[in-house]
C-alpha cells in the first residue's frame, strides 16, 4: 500500500509537494473571528478566504476560533481536534485537475454542549471582532408560515430556564454581550454567512425579538455596539463522500477524515459596515459593496433556483447527480429558457453583461462532472427553497403581465416530486420539515390540482391569481398523465 500521512500539524512539512499547506505559523496567529457552525461549507468559504488572506499577506490578526452548538456536531468537533484544525480543501476542476490544499485559518475550536460557558467567555472576548454563522435557516427560529422569528420556539423557552447553558445561538450571543457590557467592552460584528435572503437582517431581527423577551436591559447596548452586514455567498460544496477520502489518500497521500470537495468558483460580497477594522479580504478576491441587492438577486434566482429545477426535475426522471441533469438537452434547454424568458427580466438591478456572465457561469458549473452533487441534497427543505428561489420570479412576471409558463411547471412537477416516487417507479425520501404538508396536499392534488398551491405557508394568495392556477393545473395534469421528459419535450416543441 502507498505510503500516506495522517494529517495534523506534526505531519504537515511530511506532505508531498503536490500538496499546498500553510506557509505562516500557525501558533503567531491570533484569534479575531469566532465562526459559529464550522459546515463543510464555511470550510470551503470563509476559511478558506481567511486562510488565503494569512498566507499570502501574512495577516496574523485574523484567525477563526470555530464553535459548533448542535449534538449533531460532535463528529466533525473531535475530527478536527484530532487534526489540530486542519483539513483538506479539495478542489475539482472540470478537466479533472484535482488540487488539494491544506487550511490552517481554523486556530481554535470550542464545543458548546461540552462547556458552554467557555463559548460564552470567548464570545466576549475583545479580541474577537466579528462573530460570523453558517447555522442553516433553522439556526434562525424562524416560523414557517410567517416567516418571523419564533419566540415561542422550544429552544428559547430552555435558553430562558437554562440561561447559561443555552440551546440557541441567540442564547449564547445574549450571555456574551451581558458580559462584553458590564465589562465596558466594544460590541462586535455580527456576519452571516447563510445562503438566505437578507441574512444580516434576518440575524437582527431574531436576534432583537429574542432579547426583547429574554433581556431587554440590553437593547440598548447591542443597537449601538452591533452591526449585521448582508452578503452573498457561492460556491458548489457537495456532500464528502468515502470515496473522496479514499481518493485524496491515493492522489495525494493525505489521511484526512473529514475534507472539503469544492468546485473551483467561489464568490463572497459583503455589505461594507462593520464595527471595527475588518480583515482586508479584498486582497483575496471578496467584493465590498454598499448594496447586496443585486448580487443576492442573482444568486437566489439565478443559481439557487437552476439547482431546485435541476433537482425536481432530474429526481422524478430518476437522475442523481446535478451533472447527470445538466447533462441532458432538454432539461438545460427548459432551464436556459426559464432563465432568459422569465428569471432575466425581473432582475432589474444589474446590467446585461453581468446577469449574462452569471447565466453562461452557470452552465460550466453544472457541467463538472467530478463535482459529485447530489439531487437529493438539492432538494432537502425545498419548501424553504422554492418561495425564496422561483416565488420571486413568479410574482413580478405576474405583476408585469409576462410569462409564467416555465415557473409554473416546476411548481407543478414539484407537487408530483412530493409523491415521493420517480418516472420509472423508484422511491425516494422527502426530506423537508413540511413534508407532512406537503405529501399529504400532494396526494389531494391528485383529485383536486389546485390542493397543493393552497398551502399559504408556501404561496400565499397564489392560488387565487387565475392565470398562475390555470398553468399550473395544466402543467400538472400533463405531468400526471405522462413522465417530465415527455412533458418537456412537448414544452419545447411548442
Amino acid at each position: 500500500m502507498a505510503k500516506f500521512f495522517y494529517l495534523n500539524a506534526e505531519n504537515l512539512s511530511s506532505l508531498p509537494a503536490n500538496v499546498a499547506v500553510p506557509s505562516y505559523n500557525r501558533d503567531l496567529i491570533k484569534t479575531s473571528i469566532l465562526h459559529i457552525g464550522v459546515s463543510n461549507f464555511h470550510r470551503s468559504h470563509q476559511a478558506y478566504y481567511i486562510h488565503e488572506l494569512i498566507d499570502k499577506y501574512k495577516e496574523l490578526n485574523h484567525g477563526i476560533c470555530g464553535v459548533d452548538l448542535l449534538d449533531s456536531d460532535r463528529k466533525i468537533y473531535n475530527i478536527l481536534k484530532d487534526q489540530d484544525g486542519l483539513y483538506t480543501l479539495y478542489t475539482k476542476e472540470s478537466n479533472g485537475a484535482h488540487k488539494a490544499k491544506v487550511i490552517g485559518s481554523v486556530v481554535e475550536y470550542f464545543y458548546g454542549p461540552e462547556n458552554p460557558l467557555a463559548v460564552i467567555e470567548k464570545m466576549a472576548s475583545p479580541e474577537i471582532k466579528i462573530i460570523s454563522f453558517t447555522i442553516a435557516e433553522d439556526g434562525y427560529l424562524l416560523n414557517e408560515i410567517t416567516g418571523a422569528f419564533d419566540i415561542n420556539h422550544p429552544a428559547v423557552s430552555d435558553d430562558v430556564k437554562n440561561p447559561f447553558n443555552p440551546k440557541t445561538v441567540f442564547g449564547y450571543l445574549t450571555q456574551s454581550f451581558k458580559l462584553r457590557k458590564a465589562r465596558n467592552l466594544p460590541g462586535c460584528t455580527l456576519l452571516s454567512c447563510d445562503n438566505i435572503k437578507s441574512n444580516g437582517d434576518t440575524m437582527k431581527q431574531s436576534l432583537f425579538d429574542y432579547v426583547s423577551k429574554t433581556a431587554p436591559e440590553l437593547l440598548d447596548w447591542i443597537t449601538k455596539n452591533t452591526s449585521f452586514p448582508n452578503t452573498m455567498v457561492d460556491r458548489i460544496t457537495p456532500i464528502t463522500n468515502s470515496n473522496d477520502i479514499s481518493m485524496l489518500k491515493d492522489d495525494f497521500a493525505i489521511s484526512d477524515q473529514w475534507p472539503v470537495v469544492c468546485e473551483p468558483f467561489s464568490q463572497w460580497v459583503i455589505e461594507d459596515k462593520f464595527v471595527h477594522a475588518r480583515p482586508n479580504l479584498e486582497k483575496v478576491g471578496v467584493q465590498f459593496t454598499k448594496d447586496i441587492g443585486p448580487y443576492e438577486n442573482l444568486k437566489l434566482r439565478l443559481l439557487n433556483a437552476s439547482h431546485s429545477i435541476l433537482g425536481i426535475l432530474g429526481t422524478l426522471h430518476g437522475y442523481k447527480t446535478v451533472y447527470e441533469a445538466a447533462s441532458d438537452n432538454d432539461f438545460m434547454f427548459f432551464l436556459k429558457s426559464f432563465l432568459d424568458d422569465e428569471v432575466t427580466p425581473t432582475l432589474t438591478d444589474s446590467n446585461n453583461e453581468r446577469i449574462t456572465e452569471y447565466k453562461n457561469s452557470l452552465v460550466s458549473r453544472f457541467l463538472n462532472p467530478h463535482i459529485n452533487d447530489q439531487l437529493f441534497r438539492i432538494c432537502q427543505e425545498s419548501s424553504a427553497k422554492i418561495p425564496l428561489f422561483i416565488l420571486p420570479t413568479v410574482k413580478h412576471q405576474l405583476l408585469n403581465d409576462q410569462n409564467i409558463k416555465r415557473a409554473a411547471f416546476v411548481i407543478a412537477a414539484w407537487a408530483k416530486y412530493n409523491d415521493g416516487v420517480d418516472d420509472n417507479e423508484n422511491s425516494y425520501n422527502i426530506l423537508d420539515t413540511m413534508s407532512g404538508t406537503l405529501i399529504r396536499t400532494a396526494a389531494l392534488s391528485i383529485q383536486n390540482p389546485i390542493k397543493f398551491i393552497e398551502i399559504k405557508a408556501i404561496f400565499g394568495d397564489l392560488s387565487q391569481n387565475e392565470t398562475f392556477a390555470s398553468s399550473y393545473i395544466e402543467a400538472l395534469m400533463q405531468l400526471r398523465a405522462n413522465d417530465v421528459k415527455s412533458c418537456i419535450k412537448k414544452m419545447i416543441l411548442n
